[in-house]
C-alpha cells in the first residue's frame, strides 16, 4: 500500500507540476499568435497518443497526449510540431499576400513571428514572478535569527552518536560538559574538536532535564559530529516579514531574476571549466524532486494537522516548485539552439540582418538537425546524472 501511495505521489506531482509549466509556456505562444491573427491548428499538452481532445469555436483542437514531457502549439501551415518550416513554399509576392491574409505563421512579418516565439519564455517568467509573489503574500518571508533559537534538535541521523545516546527530535541541548549551549552554532562549536571524546550532554525534554553521554564521531573533514540537524524553531519563535501586493511582486521578480542569474552563472562556469555538469537534471530528477516536495508537504506538521492543512501545504509547495521549474523552462528555451525558441529567434535575427531574407532551407535543415542532436545529447546526459544521483552505485 505504501509503495502504491509513493508511486501515485511522485507520478501525480510530477505530471501536475510539469503540465502547469508546459501549459503556461504554450499558452504564451497561443495567446500572442491569436492576438496577431495567426491561424492555429492544435494546442497540445503532452506527446504521443491522444487521450482527450476537443475543438473550440475557432476550430483549434485542444488535446492531452499520453507522454507528459512537453507540449506544442501547431500553426495551420506548420510542417511539424516544432514549427521548423512551412508545409508549402511561398515563392511569389501574390502567394505571400494570400498566405498572410489566411494567417499562416511562416508568411507573417518578422515582428509577428518574433513576438509569437518569444511569448513562450516570457510567459514562463511572468508566471514565476506572479507565483512567487502569491507565495510571498501568503507565507511572507522568514527572518528568524537562527542564533536566537535554542539548540533544539530537528532530526537525528540513523546509526549516529546522537541516536546511540538516545537523543530525540525536539530535545533541547542545554549544556555540554558544564558549558552552557545557547544555540545550534554554539553546539557545533563545542562538538567540533571533540571527536572520540565522551561528552556529558544535558538536554531538556518535556519540561525536565536529563543528562546523556555521547561520543562524537569524526567526519570526512576531520570535524566531530553528533549526527543531528537544527535548529528547530517553534511557531512562537519564528519571525515572519509580511508583504503588501507591490512588495510581493517585487519579491517575485527578485526571486525570478535570482534563479536566472544563478543558472546563467552556472552554465558559464561549466563552459569555463570551473564547474562540472553534474547538477543538470532531467525528467527522472524532476520526478524525484516533485515527489520529495509532495511527500514532505503531506507529512509536515503534527498529528493534529488536518487534511485540509496538509493539502494547503502541498499546493503551496508544488506552486513554489512550478515557479522554479517555469524559470528553468523559460531560460532553456531562450538558448540559441535550433528547435528551441532561442534558435528560432536567432534565425529571425539573421533574417533581419540579411534585409528580410531568411537563411536557405538547406542551411536551416542542417541547423535543426544539429540542434536536435545537441538536445538529444543533453537529454541523455541529464538522464545519466539523474540515474547516478538516484542510484549511487551506478557509475
Amino acid at each position: 500500500m505504501d509503495v502504491l501511495q509513493n508511486i501515485l505521489t511522485y507520478a501525480g506531482s510530477f505530471v501536475l507540476v510539469l503540465s502547469v509549466v508546459v501549459f503556461v509556456h504554450e499558452f504564451g505562444h497561443f495567446q500572442v499568435a491569436r492576438w496577431r491573427g495567426v491561424a492555429i491548428d492544435t494546442f497540445s499538452i503532452g506527446f504521443g497518443k491522444t487521450l482527450v481532445s476537443w475543438r473550440d469555436k475557432q476550430g483549434v483542437e485542444w488535446k492531452i497526449g499520453a507522454l507528459p514531457l512537453g507540449g506544442y502549439v501547431k500553426f495551420a501551415d506548420d510542417a511539424d510540431a516544432m514549427s521548423t518550416a512551412p508545409r508549402e513554399k511561398i515563392e511569389t509576392p501574390e502567394a505571400l499576400a494570400a498566405a498572410r491574409a489566411k494567417g499562416l505563421f511562416h508568411a507573417q512579418p518578422l515582428s509577428t513571428r518574433s513576438m509569437v516565439v518569444a511569448a513562450g519564455p516570457f510567459t514562463n517568467f511572468v508566471f514565476s514572478i506572479l507565483a512567487f509573489a502569491l507565495l510571498a503574500l501568503i507565507m511572507g518571508r522568514e527572518t528568524t535569527d537562527p542564533n536566537s533559537i535554542p539548540a533544539r534538535i530537528a532530526t537525528v541521523a540513523a546509526n549516529s552518536a546522537a541516536q546511540s545516546a538516545g537523543l530525540q527530535p525536539g530535545d533541547v541541548i542545554v549544556s555540554i560538559d558544564g558549558v552552557t549551549v545557547r544555540n545550534f552554532s554554539e553546539l557545533q562549536a563545542q562538538v567540533a574538536p571533540a571527536a572520540g571524546r565522551e561528552l556529558a550532554v544535558v538536554i531538556e525534554r518535556d519540561g525536565s532535564q536529563q543528562q546523556l553521554q555521547m561520543t562524537p564521531t569524526r567526519a570526512d573533514n576531520g570535524r566531530a559530529i553528533l549526527g543531528v540537524s537544527g535548529p528547530l524553531p517553534l511557531e512562537s519563535e519564528r519571525v515572519i516579514e509580511r508583504f503588501g501586493p507591490l512588495e510581493a511582486i517585487g519579491q517575485g521578480a527578485a526571486n525570478t531574476w535570482g534563479i536566472i542569474a544563478q543558472t546563467g552563472e552556472y552554465i558559464g562556469a561549466i563552459f569555463s571549466g570551473r564547474e562540472s555538469g553534474d547538477q543538470i537534471a532531467g525528467p527522472l530528477g524532476i520526478i524525484n524532486v516533485s515527489g520529495q516536495v509532495a511527500s514532505s508537504a503531506l507529512s509536515a506538521g503534527s498529528d493534529d494537522t488536518t487534511i485540509g492543512d496538509r493539502l494547503g501545504m502541498l499546493a503551496l509547495s508544488l506552486l513554489n516548485l512550478a515557479a522554479v521549474l517555469s524559470v528553468a523552462v523559460g531560460f532553456v528555451n531562450l538558448l540559441p539552439i535550433p528547435i528551441l525558441d532561442g534558435g528560432h529567434l536567432l534565425f529571425y535575427g539573421i533574417e533581419a540582418l540579411r534585409g528580410g531574407k531568411p537563411l536557405p532551407p538547406s542551411a536551416q535543415e542542417w541547423a535543426y538537425r544539429a540542434g536536435f542532436a545537441v538536445m538529444a545529447s543533453l537529454f541523455l546526459f541529464a538522464t545519466w546524472n539523474d540515474i547516478t544521483r538516484l542510484f549511487p552505485g551506478v557509475q
